[in-house]
């Protein structure tokens, strides 16, 4: 039991001695904590150069306040830790009869500790609060760094908008022309035409200039100078930017497929009917940072009277908002009026004009759109139209009184014509694909028209005979109906397009109008083909693509042999006004061959 107790009294010397020496040594290891396994020694140094600055700046702004007499001349010994010494004193603490007394009388500096003067200690010892400009505050900084947004600039017209039409290749050109053997009705021509066109940044030019010299009368053929606007008729157009895609476009010569505002009134509108009784007519855009703007056209610069005539102000009045569909809101009002009174020359030479138009026509229209969808493969456009003619007249109502007639008695029509109105409801589709391989444009229109009205009156078929046209709404009769159109583009090698109006019940009072359009650019360098083909009053879809005066048609074709030569054919199917007042078709076939050159 004595050595038990002996062995542990042993036992805890020991260990009280091994605590002590590693207590000992815990208080002289630096690293007894072993922190610097995770210290970073760059945010370390950092850190260290940090505080070097912090205490640079302070030693200068001490430096700054001891000149302006702030602080006494010990501020730089203070700072450095070094002791201080009675020369370092200041001036202003040693009294002045001591600095006059003899140098023995200077009592011995060494034992004595120096005397501190009674504002240096505090303010040596204290940085100075109240500098906020020493102090540095980096996160302000990294923020007055940080970028700033962009505000996204929402004036303009919409990026896309399905009334500008199919986008077209690159700017640039191409010359078409050679000699030719033509036939016009029933005489024969040989001679030379040439059609340059070309486009540079936002103009483009295009002209068709034939020289033909009859062989029967052996005389240059000169028609197509005659009359209206004369030598313009050699100006196929003249245009400057692109309609809803640029702030101005203007267009003037031939005017083709023509739409104003959502086409309620004026709808795949074409002014040129002859192929040499073109006319010179005018289509415009204006439109003012997206926000109003106005558009219209003018059929026919004939000084002989006042044509066709059309203009429509719109406003987008939340376009400065940030809302995607409702910025694109626009709402427009469509005037039209017509008072053609333009010589027709037949073919005997004599002369006629429009009757029902003597007086004028008119016509009054409201519409609104917006984009619904806009993403980078498909857009989504949303529409709505209300239109109301205005062709009264004595000669129209006495014409149509004098044809209806009940037991051999002229009878005047029953509801004595008034002048109809249409509504119509519609969305179009872009389809828009990857690198611009394929696009296409899909529109559904729902019309619903009254009694003496006929939706889009005003189109290619009314130029081919007014009369008839304004005739025909003394027999239209109320109507539901849809019209439908699809036009595309495959890299804009090949375009094709088309257009349906389709009562729910075809009749001779409710007739049917269909358009066809298409267009082929070097098929494997070969073949080139344009066309375009339109047919109206038509109360049977049976006859859609039958020849008669309610057609118009244009081809060419092209065979390409090489990169320079070509031969082709030019056909026209279109009308010329007769000695009694009607229309007779006149054809227009042209081979030829030449030179057809892209640049």
């Amino acid at each position: 039991m004595t050595r038990f107790l002996r062995l542990t009294g042993v036992f805890l010397l020991m260990s009280v001695g091994m605590l002590d020496v590693a207590a000992q040594d815990t208080a002289e290891d630096p690293y007894a904590d072993y922190s610097y396994l995770w210290e970073d020694p760059k945010a370390k140094a950092k850190e260290a150069k940090r505080k070097a600055k912090e205490e640079k700046k302070r030693q200068k702004e001490l430096e700054k306040m001891r000149k302006q007499g702030l602080l006494p001349d010990t501020t730089r010994q203070a700072a450095s830790a070094e002791p201080a010494r009675l020369d370092s004193i200041p001036e202003q603490t040693i009294p002045l009869d001591s600095m006059q007394a003899p140098a023995d009388t200077i009592p011995d500096p060494e034992p004595q500790q120096p005397q501190p003067t009674p504002t240096a200690p505090d303010t040596l010892d204290k940085p100075e609060p109240q500098q906020p400009e020493i102090e540095e505050m980096p996160e302000p900084e990294e923020k007055a760094k940080k970028p700033k947004k962009e505000k996204r600039d929402l004036s303009g017209p919409p990026v896309q908008d399905f009334r500008s039409g199919m986008a077209s290749s690159s700017g640039g050109g191409s010359f078409n022309g050679g000699f030719t053997f033509t036939q016009i009705d029933d005489q024969y021509f040989v001679g030379m035409v040439l059609s340059p066109e070309f486009s540079i940044g936002k103009v483009g030019v295009g002209l068709n200039v034939p020289v033909l010299y009859g062989l029967d009368d052996q005389s240059i053929r000169t028609e197509i100078f005659k009359d209206g606007v004369g030598a313009a008729r050699l100006i196929t157009y003249i245009r400057y930017g692109v309609q809803k895609a640029d702030p101005v476009y203007v267009k003037v010569g031939q005017l083709n497929n023509t739409m104003i505002g959502f086409g309620g009134l004026i709808n795949n509108y074409t002014n040129t009917t002859s192929f040499e009784k073109r006319k010179l007519g005018l289509h415009y855009d204006f439109n003012i940072k997206g926000l109003a703007g106005v558009d219209g056209l003018y059929s026919d610069f004939n000084p002989e009277s006042f044509n066709l005539f059309a203009i429509r102000p719109y406003v987008r009045p939340l376009a400065w908002t940030p809302l995607p569909i409702i910025r694109t809101l626009e709402m427009g009002t469509t005037i039209v009026r017509d008072k053609d009174q333009t010589q027709l020359i037949s073919s005997d030479s004599t002369s006629s004009s429009y009757l029902f138009t003597r007086d004028g026509i008119g016509a009054f229209g409201l519409d609104l759109g917006m984009t619904l969808l806009r993403v980078p493969f498909i857009q989504i456009d949303f529409f709505a139209n209300y239109s109301r003619l205005n062709v009264s007249s004595t000669a129209l109502t006495d014409s149509l009184a004098a044809d209806y007639t009940q037991n051999g008695e002229p009878e005047a029509m029953a509801d004595s014509f008034q002048n109809g109105h249409g509504t119509s409801v519609g969305v179009n589709f872009r389809f828009h694909f990857i690198a611009d391989i394929l696009s296409t444009d899909i529109r559904l229109e729902r019309l619903n028209n009254s009694e003496h009205y006929v939706g889009q009156f005003f189109d290619a078929t009314y130029e081919i005979n007014k009369d008839a046209r304004i005739y025909s709404l003394g027999e239209a009769q109320k109507m539901s109906g849809f019209y439908g159109s699809l036009t595309g583009h495959i890299l804009h090698k090949v375009r094709l397009g088309g257009a349906l109006m389709l009562p729910d019940e075809i009749s001779d009072e409710n007739p049917a109008t269909v358009r066809v359009n298409a267009d082929l650019d070097r098929l494997a360098d070969k073949f080139s083909f344009h066309g375009s083909y339109i047919k109206g009053n038509l109360s049977t879809l049976d006859e859609a693509f039958t020849f008669d005066e309610r057609s118009l048609a244009k081809l060419r074709v092209i065979y390409h042999l090489n990169k320079f030569l070509a031969a082709g054919l030019d056909y026209y199917w279109a009308f010329t006004p007769t000695a009694d007042g009607s229309y007779k078709p006149t054809k227009y076939v042209s081979p030829y061959f030449g030179l057809s050159i892209d640049f």
